[in-house]
């Protein structure tokens, strides 16, 4: 049955990519969107097989399945009470003491006071939606994933098609088929959501199109930014500011454009240190909790405080573990860090406990897992560990990095992209002034969401994933800027 109706949905999308008129694009071949719907569905597959299939427990070992799994506990509610999963589901009405009443066995649904936007929740809720009519198949979530992030790529290609000197088919496969965008576009995660609502901003403010069209697509690219990543949604604002900056300046645009945000960062550091405080602390503590995470160990739940220990990888003899029970069996240290707070982890000694505790974690250390400089809640160490935070944002994983062999796919892969840079730089187009700010904006972008990533995440397989936006502005960048020429008029302008 879940393989029949996976059939007839993957079937039914592609009718609806080659017969709706708004997917029927003069400058592509009519089987260009099913083609390329084919081959994610395909990757998807991949992903499933990589990230759920070839677990023993996907539901506890990977984001992917514990997603999955979650929304299928959140979806019980429904026959307990409909009222209640209305709250839960829409997120109206539902307190924190509805959540434990009915997902308290859950670990992605509460993400407690760091949470702003509750994007773990969101995307539980969408997977929730869809296994509504699934039928238990995991190959449907994959499928409409699939289906929403090609409708990104596709906004995004008609966003850019105006402005750029490629050919419509080159720019639609070198939106697609970069390898990463690629992979996890294709996946069950949140990544789809990130390519479409970037491509639905993108749309909504530079392509053709009815104003009513735009409006409605644009305002939907915002709730899915917000709901999911709103950290890569406050990088775009600060992509956009400058941008409007670049444009307005009367001259000295670069200068202007890259000047006055310095200026009034700087002034706003001064005026604002409580502001500036917090700030660096959510930083310091996302870094502590991805690090813990990436260096492995195990987390358990201390019910009675509302409290997690976490045990080190080394610590593992001194614990027994049975199921989701852990006990002590000899007097240890550890760290202890209050459920959803934004306190800082406080070392403690810990003697055996009759009761047991709850097991929350239990992972291996991650293969590339590397050390990055400690924020330790001090804003002058954010500034002293950029230069390393954007170059293992933008460059690594290196070939003599820790990790598997797919770092040498990464590798290659960023080795493909900066050739695809300096071939654009040298067979550039002469740029419009709105073109260059573009550039300059998705360079300020690029560099901001660089450093977000760089400061809080250890583990150069996680970098790899989350760069997928800054890929896709070095791309849109490329895009843009590249005239593709039979004689390779760059290398003549370096003589001259």
């Amino acid at each position: 049955m879940e393989i029949l109706v996976s059939i007839l949905f993957f079937l039914a999308i592609i009718l609806f990519l080659r017969t709706n008129k708004f997917f029927a694009s003069q400058y592509l071949n009519a089987w260009i969107l099913p083609s390329a719907f084919a081959l994610k569905c395909g990757v998807g597959l991949l992903f499933l097989q990589f990230y759920i299939f070839q677990h023993e427990d996907p539901h506890l070992k990977n984001d992917a399945g514990a997603f999955y799994h979650e929304a299928q506990i959140l979806n019980t509610v429904l026959s307990e009470s409909p009222s209640d999963y209305m709250k839960l589901i829409s997120g109206i009405g539902a307190s924190e003491e509805l959540s434990l009443k009915y997902l308290g066995e859950t670990n992605h649904w509460d993400s407690g006071k760091q949470a702003v936007f509750h994007d773990n929740r969101n995307i539980i809720r969408v997977h929730a939606i869809i296994d509504l009519f699934s039928v238990g198949s995991i190959i449907v979530h994959m499928l409409l994933f699939c289906f929403i992030s090609l409708i990104g790529t596709y906004l995004l290609f008609l966003a850019l098609r105006r402005y750029s000197a490629l050919k419509p088919w080159l720019i639609f496969m070198l939106l697609l088929l970069l390898p990463n965008v690629l992979f996890w576009s294709s996946g069950i995660l949140k990544e789809p959501l990130i390519v479409f609502g970037i491509g639905a901003l993108a749309f909504a403010l530079t392509a053709k199109s009815k104003r009513s069209t735009k409006i409605a697509i644009g305002a939907l690219g915002l709730i899915v930014m917000l709901s999911f990543k709103p950290y890569i949604f406050i990088a775009l604002l600060a992509g956009g500011y400058v941008y409007l900056i670049y444009k307005l300046a009367p001259k000295y645009k670069l200068i202007s454009a890259l000047g006055v945000p310095i200026i009034m960062g700087c002034i706003a550091i001064f005026a604002m240190p409580s502001v500036v405080d917090k700030g660096t602390h959510l930083l310091s503590r996302k870094q502590f909790d991805f690090s813990n995470v990436g260096r492995g160990g195990v987390h358990v739940r201390y019910e009675p405080d509302s409290v997690f220990y976490y045990f080190s990888p080394d610590q593992y003899d001194d614990l027994e573990i049975s199921g989701d029970s852990v006990w002590l069996k000899n007097e240890i240290d550890a760290w202890k860090v209050k459920l959803g707070d934004l306190a800082s982890p406080v070392p403690i000694h810990i003697e055996p406990n009759e009761d047991a505790w709850l097991l929350h974690f239990d992972h291996p250390k991650a293969n590339s897992f590397i050390e990055i400089s400690a924020i330790n809640d001090e804003p002058k160490n954010l500034l002293t560990s950029a230069p390393k935070a954007l170059f293992n944002s933008v460059i690594r994983p290196l070939p003599t990095d820790p990790g598997g062999k797919l770092k040498y796919l990464a590798f290659l892969e960023t080795l493909l992209l900066i050739g695809f840079v300096v071939l654009a730089i040298l067979q550039r187009k002469e740029l419009s002034s709105n073109q260059r700010g573009f550039i300059v904006s998705a360079i300020v972008f690029s560099i901001l969401l660089a450093l977000l990533i760089g400061w809080t995440t250890p583990v150069l397989g996680a970098i790899h994933r989350y760069r997928l936006p800054i890929q896709s502005a070095i791309l849109c960048c490329i895009i843009v800027a590249w005239r593709p020429s039979r004689k390779f008029s760059g290398f003549k302008r370096l003589k001259k």
